[in-house]
């Protein structure tokens, strides 16, 4: 069985995890996932907001390894400008988030 006949069957989602995974998947994994999704003559909309909601959800649970390595992610499927505003928005929910654990110190204030 090769790798186009595995994959043949995968989700939209699956294939592109497999081709944005980095070094997760070997070259040819990578080639076979890019047959079946060129054989599905898909919109090129589709595929982006696959590839947004994988990089969606990879920067936001990795958000604080990503800011402690400087590492930039990137993509084979999206510019470096839509990786960007991925990016910046993670980082303001972020930054949001960590607002919610800072502890209120005029509680704490004793004379």
């Amino acid at each position: 069985m090769s790798l186009f006949d595995t994959f043949f069957n995968h989700s939209l989602y699956q294939l592109v995890v497999i081709l944005e995974s980095g070094e997760d998947y070997t070259a040819k994994a990578k080639e076979a996932a890019l047959e079946v999704l060129q054989s599905r003559e898909l919109q090129p909309e589709e595929l982006k907001n696959e590839a947004t909601n994988f990089w969606e959800q990879q920067i936001n649970e990795n958000i604080k390894s990503l800011l402690l390595s400087k590492q930039k992610p990137t993509s084979s499927i999206l510019s470096e400008e839509e990786m960007s505003v991925i990016f910046k928005n993670a980082f303001e929910n972020w930054k949001e988030n960590q607002k919610t654990f800072e502890v209120d110190t005029t509680k704490y204030w004793f004379v």
